[in-house]
């Protein structure tokens, strides 16, 4: 009895591991770090807007709804992951990768995007 829950435990453990990755192209923003993600809701963007950087690169500026929902929740992600390895991405693109929490953005972050195509991309996604 005892090996047949053993048996059973490890096909369930590996039922969860065999199937394909999530489709995320229809997250948003998501920040990542190990298999923990937050996504940035739609409802928690107060502002957002494509600008350049001080090298006039491409970069989105995302100002977050002060709330417990909206900025405190990205808070506790990144509070929670501190010198852990996190990456945000978009549509399944990585926009930042290997960045390190060292800890939790106020209510603004801003993310440098490859061209102002993704950037508009990002913008509207939001708008």
């Amino acid at each position: 009895m005892k090996a047949h829950l053993c048996s059973f435990a490890i096909l369930a453990a590996l039922a969860g591991c065999t199937g394909e990755a999530p489709d995320h192209a229809d997250d948003g923003l998501v920040f990542e770090s190990g298999s923990y993600t937050h996504a940035i809701d739609k409802d928690c963007v107060d502002r957002i807007a494509l600008e350049h950087d001080e090298a006039s690169k491409p970069v989105v500026t995302v100002d977050l709804i002060d709330s417990p929902e909206c900025s405190g929740a990205l808070s506790e992600f990144t509070d929670t992951h501190v010198g852990d390895p996190m990456a945000l991405r978009f549509d399944d693109e990585v926009l930042l990768h290997d960045a390190n929490a060292a800890s939790h953005p106020d209510n603004s972050f801003t993310v440098p995007v490859d061209s102002g195509e993704q950037g508009q991309a990002i913008v509207e996604y939001y708008q």
